[in-house]
């Protein structure tokens, strides 16, 4: 069974130079986004240059699932409605689905899109100010999974082999015993490299232990719980058929009692029925 050295690993995301997951304009919006002076018509002329990601943006910016009682029909418009931040992470999500479809991974998309969409309804019950952030985090959690599983098949075919032989492990505690990292800890990098705020990033490197979090402490719960919650109702597979374990703190923090928990998996279901919409 061949092992990794998680200091090569990391090294090798240092390596990725251009990080051939993104496409260039997402490069351009990562140095721009970090500017004060840096203006919305900027930011959207930038994405519209590229016709088929400003199309995607724009496409899960009308979904259903943000509920706009108007459509954006202008890239522009959805960095004034949805903030720089949240634009910039559907552009690195339309960026992540095209990599995932491409690779045969349809099925981590709907997960992740599942995710999204019960971390979006989560925040939106808990009044938490711009929830549109949770449905990127939801969308963007699992982004590790891309690099360990296409752009490192040598690492991605060691750990599925190693999976199929250990049926009581997760894919998640295989990849930690495999190479001293997991797919969290990667997405945790990459979301370094891209600049992403503190509210995005926690989500992505701590979605499998949110008590780590130090400031996005309640995005992460969200997200945690979302993901497990996702797992159950058994939306899309992330890669293995096991539920993770449950925090009970972020539990706590989420504050689901019975008949919310039964409203929310109600109102995810009716909604992952659109999920082929946009895949």
């Amino acid at each position: 069974m061949t092992t990794f050295n998680p200091t090569d690993l990391r090294n090798r995301i240092e390596k990725l130079g251009d990080l051939p997951t993104l496409p260039h304009v997402v490069q351009r919006l990562a140095a721009m986004i970090g500017r004060p002076t840096v203006s919305t018509e900027e930011i959207g002329s930038i994405i519209e240059k590229d016709q088929v990601l400003a199309a995607k943006v724009l496409r899960l910016a009308n979904s259903p699932f943000y509920g706009f009682p108007s459509r954006i029909s202008s890239v522009t418009h959805a960095v004034i409605v949805l903030g720089f931040n949240v634009v910039k992470g559907l552009t690195l999500c339309a960026s992540a689905l095209s990599i995932m479809k491409e690779a045969g991974m349809d099925q981590l998309w709907r997960h992740s899109l599942g995710v999204a969409i019960t971390a979006n309804l989560l925040a939106t019950r808990l009044e938490i100010k711009n929830p549109e952030e949770l449905f990127v985090s939801g969308l963007l959690h699992d982004i590790g999974k891309v690099v360990l599983y296409v752009k490192w098949p040598d690492v991605g075919d060691s750990i599925k082999d190693a999976l199929k032989t250990r049926a009581d492990r997760s894919l998640f505690e295989v990849e930690q015993e495999l190479t001293g990292l997991s797919h969290a800890d990667i997405g945790g990098c990459l979301a370094n490299a891209w600049h992403l705020p503190v509210s995005l990033r926690e989500p992505i490197l701590f979605h499998h232990d949110p008590t780590l979090a130090k400031e996005a402490m309640l995005h992460t719960a969200i997200v945690h719980v979302a993901d497990i919650l996702v797992k159950g109702l058994a939306c899309g597979n992330p890669g293995d058929d096991l539920i993770p374990p449950l925090s009970r703190a972020a539990w706590d923090m989420v504050g689901l009692d019975e008949p919310q928990l039964a409203e929310c998996i109600d109102k995810a279901a009716n909604e992952f029925s659109t999920i082929d919409d946009y895949l």
